[in-house]
């Protein structure tokens, strides 16, 4: 799953000053990253059989087809979403390959070269979504070489970083097999540089707005799991492109993640579009002490089971066992336990049998989402229960509490709550709480023996999102 997220990044980019944007150009971009595929490719088709000898048309058709990728495939049945991928995914490639043999060895000016290698780009995603591996990075050379080209007849051409540093990005992220195909074609990597090169594309490129800022924002809040780093793309990107649906319901995550609830309840308030999703408003709304309309909305997710993601419909059928029960409903809770899966069947087991604890802790959790004071939230801490020596539950505290006086800028009793977290052996307890302190220590200046043990509990721990991100501290205190 995460080199399929890798890959789908090779994806669309946008086109703007100092090269002249005519209105047609401007209707595909927005089209194309506010989901209106449609549109987009109808205008793409159009002037590519107006403009047959340019690849520039043929670029914004296979970006925007790029983007409808991951639309297509979370629409596709989820028994037969595999299936359905590869046969959508070979038609990319299909498309992609036919569209350069057209142009062959074409010697074309700086921008139309940019389209052209771009389209390298494309192929090499294509052939790493089905899992070719030799053709993904043959393909991603060919681009690569194409992107220096440009660089060297005109340095400014800052847009041409973008593609740079996602190889340079990525290949770093890379292992096994994949790593040793990658280093057999001359890609190594370098996280610092991928990361250095997308900045340069994001801050001065006039092409390459959109793509950079969804590259970003993956990087940041997936492949590194740093969320407060990747708001500022998240706001940016939707300030240019208000209707994405998908990336409007991620932003909506982070947020909740980063406990500033007030924010996404104003953009579920103000939806005018209707873009937030069930599932979104279900998550909102149990946090906020409304269980019948996290209950409703969760049902409405899962009237559309078999286009949810496994993991969204199985904390969406928690949300209505939960909030059932929460509601005095035991008997209707009960009944339909039976449909949790595994991993909520356990941890509705030790909500039932911790049931005063267990309703403190989200009680707990609707006082932080309700924006309070830390004076009150402190105030209601003094009410906590002992937690009968039940460490999940008390983890849990600690590390919400944590997230809580990192948003409120209590870092030192942040990294305190933190280190609470670390008596729990369970590796999701203990890695929430390593990321917290790589965030503190990031922001703060602490002792280096700090930072170094830290360190050290990082590398013994073994997880490559906080090791990558552990490189930071060693910059950031020259260790």
């Amino acid at each position: 799953m995460k080199l399929f997220a890798i890959i789908l990044l090779f994806s669309s980019i946008i086109y703007s000053f100092p090269i002249s944007l005519n209105t047609i150009d401007q209707k595909i971009i927005d089209y194309s990253f506010n989901e209106e595929f449609d549109e987009a490719k109808k205008l793409s088709r159009e002037q590519i059989y107006e403009y047959p000898n340019s690849p520039k048309y043929y670029y914004y058709y296979i970006n925007t087809t790029m983007l409808e990728y991951s639309q297509k495939v979370r629409e596709l049945n989820s028994e037969n979403r595999d299936e359905g991928r590869k046969k959508i995914n070979k038609e990319l490639v299909d498309y992609c390959q036919k569209v350069l043999d057209k142009f062959g060895d074409s010697k074309f000016q700086t921008e139309e070269k940019f389209y052209y290698g771009a389209i390298y780009g494309y192929l090499a995603r294509a052939n790493g979504l089905d899992g070719s591996w030799w053709g993904a990075f043959t393909a991603g050379k060919k681009a690569k070489s194409i992107m220096q080209e440009i660089i060297t007849e005109d340095p400014d051409f800052y847009d041409a970083y973008l593609l740079l540093g996602m190889l340079e990005y990525y290949s770093d992220r890379l292992s096994g097999i994949t790593s040793l195909v990658a280093s057999v074609l001359g890609f190594s990597g370098d996280r610092e540089k991928g990361l250095r090169y997308l900045e340069l594309a994001y801050n001065k490129g006039s092409l390459t707005f959109g793509q950079t800022a969804l590259t970003l924002i993956e990087v940041y809040a997936h492949l590194e799991d740093n969320e407060i780093a990747s708001i500022k793309y998240y706001r940016k990107f939707l300030e240019r492109f208000p209707k994405n649906k998908r990336i409007y319901n991620a932003y909506c995550h982070e947020l909740m993640n980063l406990l500033d609830f007030t924010s996404v309840e104003n953009i579920i308030n103000n939806d005018s579009n209707n873009l937030i999703k069930d599932y979104t408003k279900a998550r909102f709304y149990h946090t906020r002490a409304q269980s019948d309309l996290a209950i409703k909305f969760a049902e409405n997710a899962l009237a559309d089971k078999h286009n949810l993601w496994r993991g969204v419909a199985e904390y969406s059928q928690y949300i209505i066992v939960f909030n059932n029960w929460l509601l005095g409903n035991k008997a209707k809770a009960k009944q339909l336990e039976i449909l949790l899966s595994d991993k909520y069947k356990e941890i509705f087991s030790t909500v039932i049998k911790n049931e005063n604890e267990a309703k403190w802790l989200h009680r707990f959790t609707i006082e932080i989402s309700l924006g309070k004071s830390v004076l009150d939230i402190e105030k209601f801490i003094k009410t906590r229960p002992a937690f009968k020596s039940n460490v999940e539950l008390e983890s849990q505290f600690f590390s919400l509490l944590g997230s809580y006086y990192m948003k409120t800028n209590f870092l030192n009793k942040a990294e305190e709550a933190f280190y609470n977290c670390l008596k729990n052996e369970d590796s999701s307890v203990r890695y929430s709480a390593f990321k917290g302190l790589i965030d503190i220590y990031m922001n703060i200046n602490v002792a280096k023996s700090k930072v170094k043990n830290l360190i050290d509990m990082l590398e013994d721990f073994d997880n490559d999102r906080l090791i990558y991100r552990s490189q930071d501290l060693e910059k950031k205190y020259r260790l």
